[in-house]
């Protein structure tokens, strides 16, 4: 090669070269000077909008790490908005008329998806335009296949794969576990300010609406993930930013305190005993069971009766599952309508037994003679009693003279019981016994205190909220004299005519007497959820500690077991003294169970054969009257109670 020839073609690399950067400029000059306006006027036109993608909740376990809750795949159909959009009319409405006929096949009557129902949601402004609307769940996989082989015939359809709850052990521990939801108007409205940036929610968002669900929602919710699109001035996506995409993250798991074992036993236990018992009676059969581990406050199981099935809730609820769960037949209207049915069968003395109702924690009922541990307690911190104190029950007992009602007390079928101390009266149940303490309590009361005896039983829980890690929990009722003269003036406000419109006679019917003390002594005036008698028992038990119930053994990160998020604390509400009567309540509550604590125990014939030496108990029985049911004029079958303790060990 000459040089002549080198020089020759560096000659034309270097005007090539020359060529390609000058081409070079004048795009530049004619991107940023003659169309640099233009161009910037359409950049700035582009904003980038995010979509929150939902994330798996953690699952829920029994105190052994068996699943109570997890969650499924479940196919949804949805349908792009902007793709919807700019369909014609007509082929739009042919689509949603053959897509309604698809996804209708195989469903309930209230399953139904209609053309309407399907325009309804893509209107809904709660769904992001930039994310397929739902329009139908859990459908098959041979519905998505076929969505996917005939797409041209739905334009606008998408089909994806989301998760939703499910109970592998349908109805078990329904109350405590709850159900999820979407978030109501209300709930949104609260979010709004004060939402979680680390976990936000949008408004098409489901949420914990009872149980542990509810109360451990922040950690059972998961992380959000979300994808930024750029999207131009009419709202059409241009492009997702890929860089700034972040994955959901499943929430942390929940290790109940309950044993999926004791919890099945105790429902069928309960439901069995309800079915028998109300054979043959009108009405419905409803009752709860507690079991609680007195050492820690933890609960063991907890059973309400009647019950539902969470999975039904899994999706929505439609129309007739909520009348069912309300205690109304499936068929009939909803919303204010049902309202006012429910209100109308109260008014006719034929109430509804709502299914969701947790009647362990959310049910007040009276205690009747299981209440008489926190009555004598009562008499002992007063010093109104001792252990040994005496007192002779010949069957009944006078409040005042004369035949004017309630002047007379009786025991149960008038018997009398001898000379009784605290723990005869605990083993047979001497009414008399504690008639003759609510009426000298109240007699005292210039020296103890009109509430004296009120006072005393708040010690045990009665009347407050125990604080349990479950929502809804009622207080429950201690009634005070104000209290009562509150409710009298409340009454004759109401309906004055009830007292002849004169307020006096009022205010006379609200006065606090000595039977008002007495009838409260065997809990009858009083009202007590099935979860604070058990609690107060629970403090017996364990020598004294009131502790705060739960249901929660631990939060673990997802997966993980072993690494804890946080766990439970025991938690001491307060310390009691009992007095010194602890051996006579021991023995007292043994012998209501066990014959050689004592004759006439009140439970001595269920337990008769039961294995004492090797596990030994103490129990109390309640029978509380329940009132004239208005329909019949007669009364009403009576609501019993049993509550009972390990002893020692």
């Amino acid at each position: 090669m000459t040089s002549d020839s080198s020089r020759h073609r560096l000659g034309l690399l270097a005007v090539a070269t020359l060529s390609l950067f000058g081409a070079l400029f004048v795009r530049l000059w004619l991107l940023q000077v003659v169309e640099g306006d233009s161009l910037s006027v359409a950049a700035e036109g582009n904003v980038t909008e995010t979509v929150i993608t939902p994330a798996p909740r953690g699952e829920i376990f029994d105190r052994n790490g068996v699943a109570l809750v997890t969650n499924r795949e479940s196919i949804v159909a949805g349908i792009d908005a902007q793709a919807f959009e700019e369909l014609d009319d007509d082929v739009a409405d042919a689509m949603l008329d053959q897509l309604s006929v698809v996804l209708s096949l195989g469903r309930t009557p209230d399953e139904q998806v209609t053309p309407d129902d399907i325009r309804a949601k893509v209107a809904d402004q709660r769904y992001s335009r930039l994310a397929p609307v739902p329009i139908a769940e859990d459908i098959t996989v041979e519905d998505e296949i076929y969505f996917a082989e005939q797409a041209a015939d739905y334009p606008s359809v998408v089909v994806e794969r989301t998760t939703v709850r499910e109970y592998p052990y349908g109805s078990l521990a329904a109350h405590v576990l709850g159900y999820v939801g979407p978030l109501s108007d209300g709930q949104w409205e609260r979010l709004q300010e004060e939402n979680d940036p680390d976990k936000p929610y949008v408004q098409t968002d489901e949420i914990g609406k009872a149980g542990v669900e509810a109360t451990y929602e922040e950690y059972l919710r998961g992380t959000p993930g979300k994808r930024v699109y750029e999207v131009d001035r009419a709202g059409d996506i241009v492009r997702e930013v890929v860089a700034k995409r972040v994955d959901p993250k499943p929430g942390d798991d929940l290790y109940l305190s309950l044993d999926a074992r004791v919890q099945y036993k105790a429902e069928e236990a309960l439901q069995a005993q309800l079915l028998n018992a109300f054979q043959g009676r009108e009405g419905a059969a409803a009752g709860s069971m507690v079991v609680m581990d007195h050492s820690t406050g933890q609960v063991r199981a907890m059973a309400s009766y009647p019950t539902y099935d969470p999975s039904d809730l899994v999706g929505g609820i439609s129309c007739p599952v909520w009348r069912d769960l309300q205690g109304l037949d499936r068929e009939g209207p909803c919303g204010d309508d049902m309202t006012e049915e429910i209100k109308q069968r109260k008014e006719d003395g034929d109430p509804v037994t709502p299914k969701l109702l947790n009647r362990a924690l959310q049910g007040s009922y009276p205690p009747a003679s299981t209440f008489k541990l926190a009555s004598s307690y009562a008499a002992l911190k007063v010093g109104l009693i001792t252990p040994q104190t005496s007192y002779a029950d010949g069957g009944s007992y006078r409040l005042c003279d004369g035949d004017g009602p309630g002047c007379l007390k009786q025991n149960s079928g008038g018997t009398g019981h001898g000379t009784v101390n605290l723990q005869t009266a605990l083993t047979v149940s001497s009414d008399v016994f504690f008639y003759w303490i609510g009426d000298n309590v109240w007699a005292q009361r210039e020296t103890l205190g009109e509430t004296a005896m009120q006072d005393a039983v708040a010690d045990l829980g009665y009347g407050a909220k125990s604080g349990i890690d479950l929502p809804g929990e009622s207080p429950g009722q201690v009634p005070t004299p104000d209290s009562e003269l509150e409710l009298a003036l409340a009454l004759y406000d109401a309906d004055p005519a009830a007292y002849d419109n004169d307020i006096e006679n009022a205010k006379q019917a609200g006065r606090w007497v000595g039977g008002f003390s007495a009838d409260m002594a065997i809990g009858q005036k009083v009202n007590a959820t099935p979860l604070q008698t058990a609690n107060a028992y629970s403090a017996l038990a364990n020598g004294g500690s009131l502790l705060q119930p739960s249901v929660m053994e631990k939060v673990t990160a997802a997966g993980e077991p072993d690494q804890v998020v946080v766990a439970h604390e025991r938690k001491v509400i307060r310390t009691l003294d009992f007095f010194g009567a602890e051996p006579s309540y021991i023995a007292g509550f043994r012998g209501v169970v066990d014959p050689t604590y004592g004759s006439g125990g009140t439970a001595q014939s269920a337990f008769s054969g039961f294995p004492f030496s090797s596990m030994p108990l103490g129990g109390k029985t309640g029978t509380a009257q329940t009132g004239e049911d208005p329909k019949t004029g007669y009364e009403r079958p009576d609501n019993s109670l049993f509550v009972g303790f390990s002893v020692g060990g």
